[in-house]
């Protein structure tokens, strides 16, 4: 058996239209008919790179060590990749793996050895749609550019965006051919890897694509017949429809991969796996972009689909860091030592509806419980009033946050009442009993979460 695991970058949960979402979504709805859709999957921190290292080592930030988009992983770290490495898999990573801090973007071919330590045994890594536009970025993906006669013109149009997440001009579609876009690139260099396989040895391919991203940059061809924009969205509805022709983007290149799937024979022996490393907040309390503890930030899509796996949305809680032990499983691979994921391999084949009592994730100091009907926030860096930190340069909160700054707020929502995170019940006498109880749970899950670090996490198996 062979595993993919697919991830998006900033893809809500509630954007595909096989949950209702307002963005056509064919070729994600697909698989999920093939397979489980998770209704209530989380990831561990609403930021790229700290959810990412959660994921591949199944160990939560709080032990990582990784905060920020400033903390790199070790790359002696246990990953589930390793151990299926050592297990005889081949182990690939094509396109966004985002382990390593923005700010030392070089040439990547300098940094492929810490990939290739992370378990990884062939790397075709790139950058991701800020990075690439750098001067001093050089990736398989800026190669690619080169060799069109289009980096320079890239670098110039991109450049402009100068790390800011969200400047005036965030909304411009991509003004050259559309199968030059990152995504696009990824997408054709997955369906190249796929068609040279080999029958006779299994591999796990992480295939990581930029888009839903900003700059929500997708070719004009993926704006039309959009429907109107969420009410919540009104302040700007230029970005709002920019970034649901993002999603749209990088469902077709999706639907591109599986059908090579099809074609090559290899659907019927794979396991595909979907998420995305966060969501995306889109106007919602005023904000875009993650780092807040709110739904739209932290709630991701997860489809499952392939051998064994029944068809099915069920509600279990599910954290990200569950897919490292769950892949092992399904290879009959040992976990390493250290790994904290439940495995979901008895939702998968139907034998089981519950999975976890409650769902955990940090954004440095501020943690986030829900136990699927409460949501308590111990810190809340939306209605954080402080301001003697660096402020972030799009309207939402700060990136420059330190890390351990104590949370200066509570909040507590009910989401079967208030899906939409608006009526905080913490400050509310009525509800005082149930604050002690999640503040309960929450201590709960922070005494299990606790782990101490090994003095050589390489040898542990």
């Amino acid at each position: 058996m062979n595993t993919i695991l697919i991830t998006s970058d900033h893809l809500r949960w509630d954007y595909l239209s096989r949950h209702g979402g307002p963005v056509q979504t064919p070729c994600l709805d697909r698989l999920a008919a093939r397979g489980t859709s998770f209704t209530r999957a989380y990831c561990q921190a609403p930021l790229c790179v700290p959810s990412r290292i959660a994921l591949t080592t199944g160990r939560y930030p709080m032990n990582t060590g990784c905060f920020t988009n400033r903390h790199p992983v070790d790359p002696s770290a246990p990953t589930f990749i390793r151990q299926l490495s050592r297990a005889g898999i081949h182990t690939a990573m094509l396109g966004k793996l985002h382990h390593h801090v923005h700010a030392m973007d070089r040439d990547y071919a300098l940094h492929a050895a810490d990939v290739h330590q992370l378990g990884f045994k062939e790397v075709c890594e790139t950058s991701g749609k800020q990075g690439s536009g750098s001067i001093h970025c050089e990736c398989r993906y800026t190669a690619f550019l080169r060799g069109h006669g289009l980096l320079d013109r890239y670098r110039q149009w991109t450049g402009r965006w100068d790390g800011n997440l969200y400047p005036e001009n965030t909304a411009e579609p991509w003004p050259w051919d559309p199968s030059l876009t990152q995504d696009a690139f990824i997408a054709s260099t997955a369906c190249t890897f796929l068609r040279a396989q080999p029958n006779d040895r299994p591999f796990y391919l992480h295939l990581g694509f930029v888009g839903p991203h900003p700059p929500f940059d997708a070719p004009s061809t993926f704006r039309n017949d959009l429907p109107q924009p969420p009410v919540h969205t009104l302040t700007n509805p230029d970005w709002w429809t920019a970034y649901a022709a993002c999603v749209r983007e990088v469902d077709h290149h999706i639907g591109s991969v599986l059908n090579v799937l099809q074609e090559t024979g290899l659907a019927d022996q794979t396991l595909i796996v979907y998420t995305s490393d966060h969501g995306e907040m889109v106007g919602e309390h005023g904000l875009w972009g993650k780092i807040v503890l709110y739904d739209p930030s932290v709630h991701v899509p997860l489809i499952v689909a392939g051998p064994v796996v029944a068809r099915g949305t069920p509600d279990a809680l599910v954290e990200l860091i569950d897919l490292g032990v769950t892949i092992c499983e399904a290879h009959g691979v040992a976990p390493h030592a250290l790994d904290q994921g439940k495995s979901i391999l008895p939702i998968l084949r139907g034998e089981r509806t519950s999975h976890r009592e409650t769902v955990f994730a940090e954004m440095g100091s501020d943690k986030m419980l829900f136990d699927g009907r409460h949501k308590l926030l111990y810190g809340n860096l939306a209605k954080d009033t402080r301001t003697h930190w660096q402020q972030s340069p799009y309207n939402g909160p700060a990136f420059g946050r330190p890390v351990n700054l104590p949370p200066d707020r509570v909040s507590l929502f009910d989401l079967v009442d208030d899906p939409r995170e608006e009526r905080d019940l913490a400050e509310d006498p009525a509800h005082a009993g149930l604050l002690r109880e999640m503040e309960s749970k929450l201590l709960h899950r922070l005494i299990a979460n606790t782990q101490a670090a090994p003095e050589d996490p390489g040898s542990v198996m």
